[in-house]
């Protein structure tokens, strides 16, 4: 039996956030903003958070910095009961950092450090470690040079070896990271990027004929999130089917997709049907949505739930 319910691996950063900011000052002047805050960050590190503020035993597979952003980020990953043994310290690079400047409509225009993003690669060596969870999670793809592709293939078809439930999630998108990612899309369970990614990666713009390029390559459950017009689901088995997104005052989207798959990896741990996981997904990325940065309103599973369950609905048709 595994040791964690999910191992997250890959991507991890430092958001530094302020809110709202419509302009750069000029020389030597500031705005006044109304709210700063640093959080854990990426498609790996804010959905281990997540994962553990919604109860599960989670383990961080990623790499920072020997510097301040670093001891930061391990402390807060700590805080939340993120287990962060498999958090390598590379004193070649400094640890991945955004500077992200939140609008008024929530848009997120920012800045980014790679630092530890370019070299972050898990050696075989270290699989049992970084395996050792019911579900594994590889989140950002576009991001990590040194690890997408056939190491991150390598290591989706060792967890499948082991029997593990795999998602892969994706942090940046291009017809090069697309090409990369069709080495991994057979040993994925659940592939859940947003329908922006799946454009710019594919060149396509219809959602079906995107759906079914992702399942010609090998990928078994695809989860397309739509931003505020919900996600859409295409199972292994059965038709798909569309979950609207809930009608909420939306104060920043930032680390909303990492919280929908955490919130679909929660419901997995569970044991619940898909379109289950992607209610309760959806529901995560609207707490998240309610507050700045990567966790924003996240107070844990039973408040979540609740949202899941009372919230009201938007309903919008797929174009």
């Amino acid at each position: 039996m595994a040791t964690f319910d999910v191992s997250s691996i890959g991507f991890n950063a430092l958001d530094i956030l302020g809110r709202p900011m419509t302009r750069i000052p000029p020389e030597a002047q500031s705005d006044i903003v109304e709210e700063i805050n640093m959080t854990v960050a990426g498609t790996a590190g804010a959905t281990a958070v997540d994962c553990a503020i919604l109860g599960l035993k989670t383990r961080l597979v990623s790499s920072v910095g020997c510097d301040d952003v670093g001891e930061f980020l391990l402390s807060k990953l700590a805080q939340y009961g993120v287990d962060t043994a498999e958090v390598a310290r590379d004193a070649s690079m400094r640890t991945s950092t955004s500077i992200i400047a939140v609008q008024p409509d929530g848009a997120r225009p920012g800045y980014f450090m790679p630092g530890t993003a370019d070299t972050f690669v898990v050696d075989p060596a270290g699989y049992e470690a970084a395996l050792d969870a019911k579900i594994i999670h590889v989140g950002g793809a576009g991001l990590l040079p040194s690890f997408e592709g056939k190491p991150a293939a390598d290591l989706l078809k060792r967890a499948k070896e082991l029997g593990r439930i795999t998602t892969l999630d994706v942090n940046d998108s291009s017809p090069e990271t697309w090409r990369k990612l069709q080495l991994c899309l057979s040993y994925v369970d659940y592939f859940s990027p947003s329908i922006e990614e799946a454009q710019s990666m594919t060149g396509l713009s219809s959602v079906t004929e995107i759906i079914d390029l992702f399942k010609a390559h090998g990928a078994s459950n695809v989860v397309l999130t739509l931003g505020d017009a919900g996600a859409y689901v295409a199972p292994i088995y059965g038709e798909p089917y569309y979950i609207p997104a809930f009608d909420i005052a939306v104060v920043d989207t930032t680390g909303c997709g990492d919280g929908f798959t955490a919130g679909l990896i929660v419901g997995l741990a569970h044991d619940w049907a898909l379109e289950d996981c992607a209610r309760f997904a959806s529901a995560v990325g609207s707490r998240i949505a309610l507050g700045l940065g990567s966790l924003g309103g996240l107070k844990g599973f039973d408040d979540t739930l609740q949202a899941m369950n009372s919230l009201p609905l938007k309903v919008r048709a797929i174009k």
